[in-house]
């Protein structure tokens, strides 16, 4: 390992407590410190504020959920990372860690020991070299890789024209996300709104409850989607907003969103056509528990969120992460789950669907959207919606 003026500290976060004692005792024996394991990010986050690693070792997925806030917090810390997971490359995570160097788990401690000497050489001969004069600009440039993986902008552009100046802003009021755990509730009905809510990753939810507790969804919230855009002029919530996965999302003030309106003209044309999106897909819900049969609802509504994901870089061609239950399909479409599971696997039977380890892949999406009906016209997305 190359010699550095005080000990290096290595961030690790490990699920498997066999792992995790092996890599601790390989990153001491090689000279450095440990801090973790971790094995949630919640823990991986508080021990990054509390110290202040040189690299760190993480996973894509832990016990609290994915770790793109995780990689994002090193990123802004300028903590070079190694990405030691069992998830594969080719998955939509990928880009959170984009040009981190990936081993496939197990990996030898030996080979994890290589590549953090790697990591340490390349970030020694960096901090070797002048700093570069800070721009003088309260907005940055953004580097065109970052929108792209910024799902806001990407759902914006697909509305409107956006410059440097927007994107930048829009990286910037969405940089600063939290982690928050499945089932979480973002804001209850009766509450006073203090702000607007960004899904950046994960999938939540708007819903209304009866007093028997029976539940019904109204909407789902993909990376991209912001909870009501003008909900600042309600007294109260008259629904609520709930994580159905773990989430990242960031809390927009009233005051931001304001100037985003007043003084960003193409960034609010993109917010009101993605508002005006969001009742015309209302509509189709009503349409589809009203109108529509069992298989044709859930038909309709998988390839509704291969269009929508499609649009914001999460989806791989007909395939796309689906962290749901049986019971949310059930409460979205109006049916039991008794008759969810029954239609899925009718759509399996019929060769049209696959679902596994939260994935759902279309197999024949001909058959699915003319089984469904779908017209993706109502969320307006012209030449994106062509599947």
């Amino acid at each position: 390992m190359n010699p550095m003026s005080q000990q290096p500290v290595v961030l690790l976060t490990e699920t498997d407590p066999v792992i995790a004692v092996d890599l601790s005792d390989a990153l001491e024996n090689a000279g450095y410190r440990v801090l973790g394991p971790a094995a949630t990010v919640a823990e991986a986050l508080s021990l990054l504020e509390q110290d202040s690693p040189t690299l760190a070792v993480i996973d894509v997925i832990l016990k609290d959920g994915r770790c793109t806030g995780l990689a994002r917090a090193l990123r802004q810390w300028a903590v070079p990372f190694l990405v030691h997971s069992a998830a594969r490359q080719d998955q939509r995570l990928t880009g959170d860690f984009q040009g981190a160097p990936w081993l496939s788990k197990p990996a030898l401690p030996a080979d994890v020991m290589a590549v953090l000497d790697e990591l340490s050489a390349s970030a020694s001969a960096r901090a070797g070299k002048a700093p570069s004069p800070e721009p003088t600009a309260s907005i940055h440039p953004l580097h065109p890789g970052v929108a792209a993986r910024n799902p806001l902008i990407r759902k914006l552009e697909g509305f409107t024209a956006l410059s440097d100046a927007d994107r930048a802003m829009l990286a910037q009021i969405s940089a600063e996300t939290r982690l928050v755990a499945p089932g979480t509730d973002l804001v209850r009905e009766g509450d006073r709104p203090e702000g607007v809510f960004l899904v950046m990753d994960g999938m939540a939810c708007r819903h209304k409850l009866r007093a028997n507790g029976a539940r019904q969804i109204l909407a789902y919230l993909v990376p991209g989607d912001l909870c009501d855009l003008d909900v600042a002029l309600l007294g109260e919530m008259d629904h609520t907003i709930t994580t159905l996965s773990a989430c990242e999302v960031v809390r927009l003030a009233p005051e931001t969103v304001a100037d985003l309106l007043a003084h960003h003209p193409q960034i609010a044309r993109g917010l009101r056509m993605a508002q005006l999106v969001d009742e015309a897909t209302l509509r189709e819900w009503l349409m589809n528990v009203g109108r529509r049969s069992a298989p044709e609802r859930i038909a309709h509504l998988l390839c509704e969120l291969l269009v929508r994901l499609r649009a914001v870089g999460l989806a791989e061609q007909d395939s796309y992460a689906l962290p749901i239950t049986q019971v949310d399909l059930a409460d979205t479409t109006g049916l039991t789950p008794v008759h969810v599971n029954r239609t899925l696997q009718e759509l399996r039977r019929q060769g049209l669907i696959e679902l596994r380890r939260g994935r759902v892949t279309i197999l024949d999406l001909p058959r699915l959207r003319t089984l469904a009906e779908f017209r993706p016209n109502y969320l307006h997305l012209g030449d994106r919606a062509a599947a």
